[in-house]
């Protein structure tokens, strides 16, 4: 929950799972980007959730520091990148490699009480 009164920022975490199954073949290392949408504020480097008439602030990471913007490449914001290897005898068919979202809303916006939302499209690249 958001405090307009704290002088601190909120923070959160989540996972995206990224999961990929083993159908036919020898084993594959199959390597990936993960990328991530600006929503509706129109910019990856200060995301915006609204609640009409009141815009808040935030933004995702792909670090716990909060240092790396989680974007689309561009305005030197970061994708997300690893690889998972599947193939008979790996994982019984399935991986799945989880990477950690760290969320932020900056302390002190002077908005109204209310749901504020935002829409993020997640692009996986591989």
């Amino acid at each position: 929950m958001y405090d307009p009164l704290s002088v601190l920022p909120t923070d959160s975490t989540g996972e995206l799972n990224i999961e990929c199954v083993y159908l036919s073949g020898g084993a594959l290392q199959i390597g990936y980007s993960v990328h991530l949408s600006p929503g509706s504020g129109g910019t990856v480097l200060q995301r915006q959730m609204g609640a009409a008439p009141s815009v808040l602030r935030y933004n995702l990471f792909t670090d716990a520091a909060r240092s790396a913007i989680w974007g689309d490449g561009s305005a030197g914001t970061t994708g997300a990148i690893g690889s998972v290897t599947v193939g008979p005898g790996v994982g019984n068919g399935r991986r799945v490699d989880a990477r950690s979202i760290y969320g932020r809303i900056p302390a002190q916006q002077d908005v109204l009480s209310g749901n504020y939302a935002d829409s993020i499209i997640v692009t996986l690249v591989f």
